[in-house]
């Protein structure tokens, strides 16, 4: 539909400048083409005064493409006439075009660009460090790439990649794809000083790489104190500073009991550091029996269960 709309209004133009100018249609002597419809563009050049003439002419489909073939002038004159356009008012240069079918050619580069592709379209968290794969130099009229993973570890993803002609397979291909995990983790926003107090103005949440002891929640820096130099841009580690817990280990805590309209607050022992959101041990003060209680809020806990 929009096709024909946007033919109309060219046709529009056309008809509306009164004249088609100086129209020559130089028509090439071999072209080679990977795709299965041909437009005048693709086996001539089209020079005009109205250009919007010439930008029209240049988007008429000429014939389809299955194998190699010859298109005359009388041809394209046809296909002229059925767009409307006047062929007896264009100077033709040529008399015909030899059309061929290009076999495109597929590598280790290609194949791996395809890999990539499958993986930044599958895989929204992960940063490719290499993709190992071979192929020599293939030869395939209409190619089709069919990529799945067979598996995945930590670390790897092991890729199969099935090459077709048509209908017809005739290649497997196994990539290995070795990859690092990224998570949303917190990083300085500028550099911070050794003993400085973190603010949440200093820090903010980026994606990184994975590694062990990064610190994914703000609220957990927040407050704490920096036991060395941390660079702006980098991810902050639990053994870089020293963390202001809400509830500390060995501290009396606060613990509240609510559920079904019924509100308990007991005093309880904390057996475990914990931050806001964090599950830990609670150990009754009056009967020594273990809770399990999430922090809610400096030296509060909400009870969850026994144990």
């Amino acid at each position: 539909m929009e096709h024909s709309k946007a033919k109309l209004f060219l046709i529009f133009l056309i008809f509306f400048s009164f004249s088609y100018g100086e129209t020559v249609i130089y028509l090439k002597n071999e072209v080679l083409l990977t795709k299965d419809r041909i437009y005048l563009s693709d086996i001539a050049t089209v020079s005009s005064d109205n250009k919007a003439l010439e930008s029209f002419l240049s988007s008429i489909y000429i014939s389809s493409l299955k194998k190699s073939r010859i298109i005359t002038d009388r041809q394209i004159k046809e296909r002229l006439k059925e767009n409307s356009i006047n062929p007896d008012s264009i100077k033709f240069v040529g008399r015909k075009v030899v059309v061929k079918r290009k076999i495109p050619v597929l590598d280790e580069g290609y194949l791996k660009e395809r890999v990539a592709s499958y993986l930044n379209k599958n895989y929204k968290n992960i940063r490719v460090k290499n993709i190992r794969c071979s192929l020599r130099p293939l030869k395939v009229e209409n190619p089709v790439i069919k990529i799945y993973q067979r598996s995945k570890s930590s670390s790897h993803i092991y890729i199969t990649a099935n090459i077709f002609s048509g209908e017809r397979k005739i290649r497997q291909i196994n990539c290995t794809v070795k990859y690092s995990q990224l998570i949303d983790a917190v990083v300085a926003k500028k550099d911070l000083m050794r003993g400085q107090v973190i603010s949440r103005s200093d820090v903010e949440i980026k994606k990184v790489e994975f590694e062990r002891e990064i610190i994914t929640d703000i609220s957990t820096v927040e407050g704490a104190v920096t036991k060395t130099f941390i660079k702006e841009g980098k991810p902050i580690k639990t053994f870089m500073i020293q963390i202001d817990y809400p509830v500390k280990k060995r501290d009396y805590v606060r613990v509240v009991y609510d559920r079904n309209g019924i509100k308990i607050e007991i005093t309880g022992i904390a057996l475990e550091n914990g931050v806001i959101g964090q599950s830990i041990k609670v150990k009754n003060s009056s009967t020594g029996k273990l809770l399990r209680c999430r922090v809610i809020g400096r030296g509060t806990v909400l009870f969850i269960s026994g144990y």
